[in-house]
């Protein structure tokens, strides 16, 4: 039975076969959503020294937010895959950016440690899904000669999202604030 779940959930992903150019606009696409993923690792070291002067924090306390985030991550990763595999990579996707999104929320509305740790863990697993569903979709959809190349162009693109996180809180956080810069992100 699982099996079976498994294929539909696939099922759209391998026929027809796509074109050169479709391939190409997958691999950009899983590209954007990975760098999303790799974004939203840093959005909260870049505001450290902001959240250390307003909820008067240690190193300890804001490293143990970061710790919450990848031990969540890490946890719910094992599940996003059978998710994947029983849902499908897009509702599992999309799932995971509204996820991301409600972190986002959380931190910026926060009151105390408390709610940043919240939020931290909420975006630990919205992280979570996203290797199953891009290698999920880039195995289904892309022809084996051009994995190799979709592959790398996806870790590029998941280190482009870690290069403009700290310029994208640092800038606007410096202009607005780093609530408004984590609603920006």
């Amino acid at each position: 039975r699982m099996a079976a779940q498994t294929n539909a959930a696939v099922a759209d992903f391998t026929d027809p076969p796509l074109s050169a150019p479709q391939q190409t606009r997958v691999v950009a696409v899983v590209s954007i959503a990975h760098a999303l993923s790799h974004f939203m690792h840093l959005i909260v070291p870049p505001v450290f020294p902001l959240l250390m002067s307003e909820f008067s924090l240690s190193y300890s306390e804001l490293g143990l937010l970061m710790t919450v985030f990848f031990v969540v991550s890490g946890i719910v990763q094992a599940a996003s895959g059978f998710a994947v595999d029983r849902y499908g990579p897009l509702p599992v996707l999309l799932t995971s950016i509204a996820l991301f999104a409600c972190s986002t929320l959380v931190i910026a509305s926060a009151g105390s440690y408390l709610m940043l740790m919240l939020g931290c863990a909420v975006a630990g697993a919205a992280n979570a899904p996203f290797h199953p569903v891009d290698y999920c979709i880039l195995n289904a959809r892309i022809e084996s000669k051009r994995l190799p190349r979709s592959y790398a162009v996806h870790g590029v693109a998941g280190s482009l999202g870690w290069a403009v996180a700290p310029l994208v809180l640092v800038g606007v956080s410096s202009l607005a604030g780093w609530r408004v810069g984590m609603l920006t992100a």
